[in-house]
C-alpha cells in the first residue's frame, strides 16, 4: 500500500513496471474536491490489482490551499498506462467522465467490470454504495478507513463532503482500500454468475449498455433552449401567482367560520408578550421606547407610563382583550395568503371540516386523505377545486422540470443521470424518466396543456444537427403475447386488431363489437369505458391481479370481478399455463429468468413455500389454523403478503425485463452503428420505450430509416415489433 507524491520515488517506478507487466485487472478509483465532474478537480486516484496498491497524490491540501504533488504529466504517464489495462471500477461513469474532462484520458473502452452492476445483475437489493456492500458482505472492518477519512477532515477544518482536506497519506490509504474493497466485490459477484449470467453481463447487454450509451448519454448531455426556459420559468411563476389568487378569492368566504379561527388561534396565539403583543402596540400605536433589537419594551415601567387602555391593561396582566379586538390584531399579522394550498393539513380543514366531503381513502392511521383521486373528485363539484388541480399541476411542472433543468444546466446543455441499477427489471433509472408526454385537448386543461407540452421543446437538437425520435408501439402487450406462448394473444397484434378492445370483447363476452380500429363498431368507438376498463386487467391480471385488487380498481363487486378474472384465463389458455409454471418456479427454485438472460433473484420464496405450502396463499385457511394467537397469525399474514408479492413479480418481471432488454439492446446496436461509420452523433436519451438519437442533420434520412430497423430488429420476437422513427429538432415535435 502506496501513497506517491515524488515521481523518483522508487514505488512510482514500481507502479509503472507492474502496468507493464502481465497483471491485467487493475481497479481504479479518483479522489475530487466536488461532484461536478466538468468543473471540479482531481487531487489523486488509486489503483488495485487486488494485493498492491498505490494512491497517485496530484494534489493536497495545506494551509488552507490545495498544492501539487505528482505534475499533471506525471499522473498521465500512470494514465495512459492504464489504457492497456483492464479496469474495475465502482460507478465507473462518475470516474471515466472525471478523468476524460480532467486529464483528457478516456478509460471508457479499458472499463472492464462495473462493480456496482455486477452487484446489481447477481442481487438486486439495495444497498449499492461501495462501502455499504463491503460492509454487508466482509464486515464493519471495511468503514475503518472512512472513520479515518472523516477525522482527518474534521481536523483540518472540513465538512464530510469535503474530503480533499483530509491529510495525503490518510486520503492515500482510503483511496487504495476503497481500490481493494471494489476489486473483491466485483470478482465476488462475477464468479458467482453461471456462464449465462455472465454472457449477458458481459456480452449482450449489462456492460455494452453501459460503456456504449450510459456513459456517452452521461458525458456527452443534451442541449437545451435556455432563452426559452427563462421566458418560461417567468410566464409559469406569473400563472401560478394568478390561479394562486383566483382560488384564494374563492374560497375566502369559506374560510370564516372553522378554518380562520383555528389558524389565528394556532398560529398567533394571543399572549402578552412575543409576536402577539408587539403586534398589539403598533395596532394600537401605543407610545413605548424599543430595545436595541428594534422591538418594543414591554418593562413594566414602559407600560405603566401609558395612558389607561383595555390594550395597557392586558399587557399588564390584567383582562383578555374582546375577541373582535384579539382578531383584528391578528389579522394585521397575517403575512400573505392565510390559507395554503399546498397544504393537506389545511385542505383537510376545509374539505372534511368546513364543507364536510366525505373522504375516499384513509392513510393507514386511519386519517382522511386529500390526494389525487378525492382532488378529481372535486373538480367536478367546486370551481376552486378544478383550479387547485391546475395550481398543483403547475407548481409541479415549473419545480420539477423548469426549475430544475434551469439550474441544472451548463453553458446550454443539460448532463442527465442514467443508472442501470435503480430497477429490477433492467430498465434505466433517470431524471429523465418522467418527462411529460405531450398532452391533447380531452387531457388537462389549456393552461396546464400549454406548459406540459413546452417542456420537450426545451430540449433541443441544436445547429446543424436532429434528433432521430423512435418509440415502440405497444411494446409490453407485444412482450407480454409473445411471452406467454399463447398463440391467441399473438394474433391480436398479427391481424392488427386493437389490444384492449380484443382483451376486453374475450373478457366481458361481448357481441356486435369489433377490435378493428376502421370499423364502424370498432369498441373504442361505440364504448370507449369498456376499452378502458379493460385496461385495468389486460395485464393487470397476467401480472396476478386478483378478483380482490380488481374489484377495487374498478368499483365493482368481488364476484364479477371473479367473473372477469376466470372468463379472461378461460379466453387464454396458454397464458395459465405460463402463469401456473412462473409460480412453480418461484416457489421451488426462488428465481425466474427473462429471455434476453437477466435474473429475478427470490430466495425467500422457496423458503416461505417450504415452510407453508398451499395454505400460504390462502387467508381463510390462515384464519382457521391460527386466530387463537394473533401474533402467529400475524406473521403468517405477512408471509403471505410475502409470497403473493414474490410470485406476481416473478411473471411482471418476465415481461418488463425484456421489453428493458430489448430497448437497451436496441440502444447499443445505434451507439456502435454509429461509431462503426464514424458519425458523430450518440444515443442521448432513453425515456421508457423511447430512443432518441442525435445526429448531423446532413445525415437524417439514412439514420431515420437506420435507426427504426435496428430497433425493430435487433431482437426478433414471435411477432414483429414497430417503431416508426421521425425526425425532429426537439423532443416534442418527434413524439
Amino acid at each position: 500500500m502506496s501513497v506517491v507524491i515524488d515521481s523518483n520515488h522508487k514505488e512510482y517506478k514500481r507502479a509503472i513496471k507492474m502496468l507493464n507487466g502481465e497483471t491485467k485487472e487493475w481497479a481504479y478509483d479518483i479522489e475530487t474536491t466536488g461532484l461536478n465532474v466538468r468543473k471540479d478537480e482531481i487531487i489523486g486516484f488509486g489503483i488495485s490489482n487486488g494485493l498492491k496498491g498505490f494512491y497517485f497524490c496530484h494534489q493536497y491540501y495545506e494551509d488552507g490551499k490545495l498544492k501539487e504533488a505528482l505534475t499533471r504529466e506525471e499522473c498521465l504517464v500512470i494514465l495512459r498506462l492504464l489504457k492497456n489495462r483492464k479496469l474495475i471500477m465502482w460507478n465507473g461513469s462518475f470516474d471515466c467522465r472525471f478523468t476524460y474532462h480532467f486529464f483528457g484520458i478516456d478509460l471508457v473502452d479499458n472499463l472492464y467490470i462495473e462493480g456496482m452492476l455486477a452487484k446489481h445483475t447477481i442481487d438486486e437489493w439495495f444497498p449499492f454504495g461501495l462501502k455499504e456492500v463491503g460492509v454487508k458482505i466482509y464486515g464493519d472492518q471495511e468503514k475503518k478507513e472512512q472513520k479515518d477519512l472523516f477525522e482527518s477532515i474534521k481536523v483540518n477544518g472540513g465538512t464530510k463532503t469535503q474530503y480533499y482536506k483530509a491529510d495525503k497519506d490518510i486520503m492515500g490509504k482510503y483511496c487504495i482500500q476503497d481500490c481493494h474493497l471494489t476489486f473483491r466485490l466485483a470478482f465476488n459477484f462475477v464468479t458467482k454468475m453461471d456462464k449465462k449470467l455472465e454472457k449477458f453481463f458481459f456480452d449482450d447487454e449489462v456492460m455494452p449498455l453501459y460503456k456504449n450509451v450510459t456513459i456517452p448519454m452521461e458525458l456527452k448531455g443534451i442541449p437545451v433552449d435556455v432563452k426559452n426556459l427563462e421566458q418560461l420559468q417567468v410566464n409559469i411563476q406569473g400563472d401560478i401567482a394568478k390561479l394562486e389568487n383566483q382560488i384564494q378569492t374563492l374560497i375566502s368566504p369559506l374560510l370564516e367560520k372553522v378554518f380562520e379561527p383555528w389558524y389565528l388561534w394556532k398560529n398567533f396565539p394571543p399572549r402578552r408578550t412575543g409576536p402577539f403583543a408587539q403586534a398589539l402596540v403598533k395596532y394600537a400605536n401605543l407610545s413605548l421606547p424599543q430595545t436595541g433589537s428594534g422591538a418594543f419594551s414591554l418593562s413594566k415601567k414602559a407600560l405603566e407610563s401609558l395612558e389607561d387602555s383595555i390594550y395597557k391593561t392586558f399587557l399588564l396582566g390584567g383582562e383578555y382583550l374582546p375577541n373582535d379586538v384579539v382578531r383584528e390584531i391578528q389579522n394585521t399579522m397575517i403575512d400573505g395568503y392565510m390559507f395554503n394550498l399546498s397544504s393537506k393539513h389545511h385542505l383537510k380543514k376545509l374539505f372534511f371540516e368546513t364543507l364536510g366531503e366525505e373522504p375516499l381513502s384513509k392513510t393507514e392511521k386511519g386519517n382522511p386523505q386529500v390526494d389525487d383521486n378525492f382532488l378529481d373528485s372535486m373538480a367536478n363539484k367546486y370551481e376552486w377545486a378544478s383550479l387547485l388541480r391546475d395550481y398543483n399541476k403547475l407548481n409541479k411542472i415549473k419545480g420539477t422540470y423548469i426549475d430544475r433543468i434551469l439550474d441544472s444546466q451548463e453553458d446550454g446543455v443539460f448532463y442527465p443521470s442514467f443508472q442501470q441499477h435503480k430497477t429490477v427489471s433492467g430498465r434505466y433509472g433517470s431524471d429523465l424518466q418522467q418527462l411529460p408526454r405531450p398532452l391533447e385537448e380531452n387531457q388537462a386543461s389549456e393552461l396546464v396543456r400549454k406548459y406540459n407540452n413546452e417542456i420537450r421543446k426545451l430540449f433541443i437538437a441544436g445547429e446543424n444537427y436532429v434528433f432521430i425520435d423512435s418509440d415502440y408501439e405497444s411494446l409490453e402487450p407485444h412482450v407480454f403475447a409473445h411471452v406467454s406462448g399463447d398463440e391467441r394473444l399473438k394474433d391480436i397484434f398479427r391481424s392488427g386488431r386493437d389490444f384492449y378492445s380484443t382483451i376486453a370483447i374475450a373478457t366481458e363476452k361481448l357481441d356486435g363489437v369489433s377490435a378493428v380500429k376502421s370499423s364502424d363498431n370498432y369498441l373504442g368507438k361505440v364504448n370507449k369505458q369498456l376499452r378502458q376498463k379493460a385496461k385495468a386487467y389486460s395485464l393487470g391480471i397476467p401480472y396476478g391481479l386478483e378478483a380482490y385488487g380488481l374489484s377495487k380498481q374498478l368499483d365493482i363487486k368481488q364476484s364479477d370481478a371473479k367473473i372477469l378474472v376466470s372468463n379472461y384465463l378461460g379466453a387464454y389458455p396458454d397464458l395459465k399455463s405460463w402463469m401456473k409454471e412462473t409460480d412453480e418456479k418461484v416457489k421451488k427454485v426462488g428465481q425466474v429468468a427473462s429471455e434476453a438472460g437477466r435474473v429475478r433473484h427470490m430466495p425467500k420464496a422457496p423458503k416461505i413455500w417450504k415452510g407453508h405450502h398451499d395454505y400460504i396463499l390462502d387467508s381463510l385457511e390462515i384464519w382457521k389454523q391460527f386466530n387463537d394467537d394473533p401474533r402467529r397469525y400475524n406473521q403468517v399474514k405477512f408471509l403471505r403478503k410475502e409470497m403473493i408479492n414474490y410470485l406476481n413479480n416473478g411473471k411482471n418481471f418476465q415481461i418488463q425485463s425484456l421489453a428493458a432488454s430489448i430497448t437497451n439492446r436496441a440502444c447499443i446496436a445505434i451507439a456502435r452503428e454509429l461509431k462503426r461509420k464514424g458519425v458523430d452523433g450518440h444515443v442521448c436519451a432513453q425515456i421508457h420505450d423511447q430512443i432518441i438519437v442525435r445526429v448531423p442533420k446532413s445525415e437524417a434520412k439514412q439514420w431515420q430509416k437506420t435507426v427504426q430497423f435496428l430497433m425493430e430488429n435487433v431482437y426478433k420476437l414471435s411477432l414483429p415489433l414497430k417503431a416508426p422513427a421521425e425526425i425532429s429538432g426537439d423532443f416534442y415535435e418527434g413524439h
